[in-house]
């Protein structure tokens, strides 16, 4: 082996050092060392014994386990073999040969050894004419790339570099934006500190997407902050949202995770991204003005929509009166207490063409049943809704529907043969609490399977929250049920008081706590009494209304008749339609609505809007239809609850009370 090659080997053991000076790497190239010896012109490397000059043992180790080394600088492969044209040939073309296989061959994973060195500078051997000495390559390895345990070490970083490929290749960059609005939104709990850390990826991201060399680019940055960004807690809150998990389940896992065990989200999961894109779907389907809402008034409606109007009113209807005029009738004396047991198929059906006027015996058990119907504020606004008019209606308390139907929507049991539902309108964390015979103490924090639903206790906060209760034949133990509301945060003053509605056997009361609770504050509801397996008896608390005591609400009195002005079903019923569940809307004399009224549910809207939901939620509380003295108010009946009706009805040859089954 010719002096020349001493040179070559120590040009590589510099290059080496100078690699060595950042992260390197192996490429994967199949049998380095013959390409090495197959790279040497013909003629100069000559036979020696019984192999080539070149093919030593030390030098094929040296190849075969640093030959393949490499450094990335400035997003390029740089090899042990570059710029060495400069040697004397054979060894320049060797070298450059060389340089080629490696450069073109795919990154395999870091480099870690736990040898200090490679090679040997210089052997000797002893000859007859004296000492011959041989030159090989070599190299020191820096104390950056050992390690005593280099398959666990080249593990942890080709692990890494595997997260960030994937980091890079899934999480997409919609989800990424969406959990920068939150955070500049202030919805995602301490999203401030997360940022740098996301900034950093997205820029990652983008310059990823650029790159001609994918696994080039994941190398030359495995170890930024960014290649573990995946499998951080903001990264796996990125995750899910890539995988299609939805916002508010995808935060609430987040938030599981970083927040205390009693934090309360304090704003809504809407992100500015979210608005936009429902605004502009409004403007694609040129409904921007539908959401604008008033009170409906009777000059609305169409006499085809009207199942009942007094002749009072009848001058107010839109068209087509004068065929509904009937003569009015003197009162009479009707016995209420034997009202006749009638189903509201049969009541529309037989009573109502017969009769001039309605009066309805308003229950305190109603006052949940209070509503009003809207409409849009441009007569020639789109179809916002499922059904092809405008109008709407809104429960008091801003919920669309029984609280039994809102106990269902959110999960719980409502077929039970006992039910004890709370009901509230607004954000407090209201807490349902019962002492079971036996002194068993149901609650949020043992719930014993029978508490189904929980809201406003974590996660997304709503205003028309519900928790339940409930119990089958065969748990119902004889002897006092002990329930209580606790309202364990308070976070409002407005909206205040809760509802709570107790059902068994099909037959359904409410009653009502119209004042607000202090946080930790409690108050006593009902003491029910089971016997055989039968509720006997009910002991309301101090503060609910139920029974007989008349109370004032929008301008009626419960416990009194109250003449009814008009009946009608719900819009999604009209003009033959029948879409959703039913409702029958008995507008009273003298109901007004004291306050603006919500004209836009989720439930309400047409399938094109389901994406937008979420805004919808927050737009439907913000366009609320402002106070209007004439309005369209009055209790409303659901067809997915039992419930029951008393009226009295006159007519030519009628004078009667029925009692309505819905």
């Amino acid at each position: 082996m010719t002096s020349n090659f001493h040179a070559f080997a120590k040009a590589v053991e510099s290059r080496f050092r100078t690699l060595s000076a950042g992260e390197l790497f192996v490429v994967e190239v199949e049998d380095l060392f013959d390409i090495y010896l197959s790279a040497f012109p013909e003629g100069t490397n000559p036979i020696y014994r019984v192999r080539t000059e070149h093919d030593g043992s030390i030098d094929k180790s040296f190849i075969r386990r640093v030959g393949n080394v490499v450094a990335i600088k400035d997003g390029k492969i740089e090899t042990l073999w570059d710029g060495l044209q400069d040697l004397e040939y054979p060894y320049n073309a060797v070298a450059a040969d060389l340089a080629h296989h490696v450069r073109r061959a795919p990154i395999r994973g870091v480099f870690r050894t736990n040898e200090h060195k490679f090679g040997a500078e210089k052997t000797y051997e002893q000859r007859e004419t004296g000492v011959h000495t041989w030159n090989h390559f070599f190299c020191t390895v820096s104390q950056r790339h050992r390690s005593s345990t280099p398959d666990a070490a080249r593990g942890q970083i080709n692990t890494t570099a595997q997260v960030f490929r994937r980091g890079l290749d899934e999480l997409t960059l919609d989800s990424i934006e969406t959990v920068v609005d939150l955070i500049d939104s202030n919805s995602l709990y301490r999203g401030a500190e997360h940022k740098a850390a996301i900034d950093e990826f997205l820029a990652m991201r983008r310059a990823y997407d650029q790159a001609k060399d994918k696994n080039l680019f994941v190398w030359a940055n495995v170890d930024s902050r960014a290649a573990r960004f995946r499998n951080s807690v903001i990264g796996t809150l990125i995750t899910d949202l890539s995988t299609g998990e939805e916002l508010d389940k995808a935060v609430r896992s987040f938030e599981t995770k970083v927040a205390p065990e009693n934090y309360k989200r304090p704003t809504a999961l809407i992100t500015p991204k979210m608005i936009e894109q429902a605004t502009s779907k409004l403007s694609e389907l040129g409904l921007e003005s539908a959401v604008e809402r008033r009170f409906a008034k009777l000059s609305d409606v169409s006499v085809n929509n009207v199942l009942f109007v007094d002749n009072s009113v009848r001058g107010a209807m839109k068209e087509g009166l004068t065929t509904l005029l009937m003569e009015a009738v003197k009162p009479a004396t009707v016995d209420i207490k034997h009202a006749e047991e009638i189903t509201v198929d049969e009541f529309l059906a037989n009573i109502v063409p017969q009769v001039s006027s309605i009066d309805l015996l308003l229950q305190n058990k109603h006052l949940s049943n209070f509503m009003s119907l809207t409409a849009p504020v441009h007569a020639d606004a789109g179809q916002l809704f499922k059904w092809d008019n405008g109008f709407a209606w809104s429960y008091d308390g801003d919920a669309a529907d029984s609280i039994k139907q809102r106990v269902k929507r959110a999960g719980g049991n409502v077929e039970a043969d006992l039910r004890v539902s709370l009901a509230w309108s607004n954000t407090d964390d209201l807490d349902l609490h019962v002492r079971e015979p036996g002194g068993n103490h149901i609650h949020f924090g043992n719930k014993d399977g029978k508490l189904d639903v929980d809201m406003n206790c974590f996660g997304t906060l709503v205003r028309d929250p519900v928790e339940n209760v409930v119990w089958n034949k065969r748990q119902l133990r004889d002897g006092q049920y002990l329930v209580w509301v606790n309202n364990y945060s308070r976070r409002e003053s407005v909206d205040v008081g809760f509802t709570i509605e107790l059902e068994f056997a099909g037959h359904i009361q409410q009653f009502t706590y119209d004042r607000g609770l202090a946080s930790k504050a409690d108050v006593r509801a009902l003491v029910l009494t089971v016997k055989n397996g039968v509720l006997i008896n009910v002991e309301v608390g101090a503060g609910l209304a139920a029974g007989s005591a008349s109370q004032e609400k929008w301008g009626v009195n419960t416990e009194t008749l109250v003449p009814v002005n008009t009946l009608l079903a719900s819009p999604n019923h009209w003009d033959g339609q029948a879409l959703g569940n039913k409702h029958w809307f008995f507008i009273l004399k003298d109901c007004l609505n004291p306050g603006s009224v919500r004209g836009v549910y989720n439930e309400f809207l047409r399938s094109s809007l389901d994406e937008h939901r979420k805004v919808f939620e927050v737009l439907g509380a913000k366009t609320k239809a402002p106070f209007s003295a004439d309005q369209l108010s009055g209790v409303g009946f659901s067809s997915t609850r039992q419930d029951e009706a008393t009226v009295v009805v006159k007519g030519n040859r009628i004078n009667k009370a029925f009692k309505i089954k819905f």
